[in-house]
């Protein structure tokens, strides 16, 4: 491990504004002799006391106030910490962290505590990593894969991998010491045997993170029909709340208006547009132009219209809609006529409160395809682009000594190509640090975490 600057640091835990309750937390070396300022109290290891909070340096009463102090190294960080739940509301807050700044601590850079923890071997880059995908979770499906990570359920598995060729690099390079007289070698078959089997483990880590990818960045669904044809009622409608302005009158919406729901454990963005016609009006074919641009990017198409949304695909958008999309008859409760017979329309009424769970439970199978999620392992999905791709790069060594083995290569050589998979995998959780790597992944950590 590289050293780091191990001085005091200070920062607001939770978001800044008015509140209940609000915490500042504080990390650092021998933070007793703070404790005692900031309370008039003596420090009892993990001991939440009510107490006054005074300015450690002209002793005014800051608030009152809960404060825990933990004890290094069973910390967080591995440091002594503070921990002080006050009062919410921006004066009490910034009044605490000014008082611990004036006496000599130091405001906390983003994701700060997270990378000590990283540093004093509180947890490994895969667990730091989990917690910043946690904390901007937008499902029930990505919080558990994130809490796998923090519990260190895909470091275990990676760490198991690693040993497996740990041990095959052990017998090659022992047997490399001595002659075929002098001890019966491993057969090549043998060590293939082990090398394949890791690389089928690895093979089912992409594919489980291939789903991850998807239930993080989210299925993007947009609604597509003419104006005044009942999309942004629907947009509405699905997500249980007035998002979008309704109104009779048509090209009420303009702009694509984009707002996020949970559907089966996957995040969804819901996308209203504007209605797609033709119009002299520059800010109506901005507005189409837009439209045309979101559909490029959706997973799915909603094609709205109020008498026949087949017609509408086959004569404009087939060429630009994806295979998944779901074609809907709207304000059935206007139409004399009976609903659609079609297999292939759901027949709604907003206002009724007719179709909407046919379409939600079609959104919902079109979901599942996308992220190819059946199946799928959540305690070994990677969560981030960083460990995808290094996962990638280790898959190229196995493969290579794969091919070696069978050309007949020396084991010197095989042995070789297997070390530099052990060091890709070490890198992914972060057992080689690169202080690049390390700035990008704790500066997009929020302050306090």
């Amino acid at each position: 491990m590289f050293p780091y600057k191990q001085d005091n640091i200070v920062a607001l835990a939770t978001p800044p504004g008015i509140g209940a309750l609000a915490i500042v937390r504080l990390s650092g070396t021998n933070l007793k002799e703070l404790y005692q300022s900031f309370t008039h109290k003596s420090p009892k290891n993990r001991f939440a006391a009510f107490t006054g909070l005074y300015h450690p340096v002209n002793n005014n009463l800051l608030d009152e106030a809960v404060v825990t102090y933990f004890m290094a190294p069973k910390t967080f960080t591995g440091e002594d910490m503070i921990e002080i739940s006050c009062h919410g509301g921006n004066n009490v807050q910034n009044n605490i962290l000014r008082a611990a700044i004036e006496s000599g601590v130091r405001l906390a850079e983003p994701g700060e505590f997270s990378f000590r923890s990283y540093m004093n071997g509180k947890m490994d880059l895969l667990q730091a990593e989990a917690v910043s995908s946690l904390i901007t979770s937008k499902s029930t499906l990505s919080t558990e894969i994130s809490l796998n990570h923090l519990k260190g359920k895909v470091s275990a598995t990676l760490q198991k991998i690693k040993s497996d060729i740990l041990d095959v690099l052990s017998l090659i390079e022992n047997e490399l010491n001595f002659s075929e007289e002098e001890i019966e070698l491993t057969s090549l078959e043998k060590i293939k045997h082990d090398v394949i089997c890791v690389r089928s483990k690895i093979q089912s880590i992409l594919e489980s993170s291939t789903f991850g990818k998807n239930i993080f960045s989210g299925i993007r669904v947009i609604l597509l029909g003419k104006p005044n044809s009942g999309k942004s009622s629907l947009f509405n409608a699905i997500l249980g709340y007035e998002r979008t302005i309704v109104s009779s009158t048509p090209g009420t919406t303009r702009d694509t208006i984009e707002a996020w729901f949970e559907l089966g454990g996957i995040p969804i963005c819901l996308i209203d547009t504007a209605g797609v016609w033709e119009s002299k009006e520059y800010l109506d074919s901005l507005g189409v132009e837009k439209t045309m641009d979101e559909l490029k990017r959706a997973d799915i198409c909603i094609i709205v219209d109020e008498t026949n949304p087949e017609k509408l695909l086959r004569k404009n958008f087939k060429k630009h809609i994806k295979d998944h999309y779901v074609l809907v008859k709207s304000k059935i409760d206007l139409d004399s006529s009976s609903p659609s017979k079609s297999d292939n329309i759901i027949s709604t009424s907003v206002k009724k409160d007719k179709g909407l769970n046919k379409l939600l439970t079609s959104l919902s199978t079109y979901s599942q395809l996308i992220i190819g999620g059946k199946g799928n392992r959540l305690d070994q999905v990677l969560v981030t682009k960083r460990q995808r791709q290094l996962l990638e790069n280790s898959m190229f060594f196995i493969n290579e000594s794969i091919n070696q083995l069978d050309a007949g290569v020396e084991t010197d050589i095989i042995a070789s190509t297997l070390r530099s998979f052990v060091i890709s995998i070490s890198d992914v959780v972060g057992e080689i640090p690169n202080k690049d790597v390390m700035k990008n992944i704790f500066n997009s950590f929020c302050v306090g975490k």
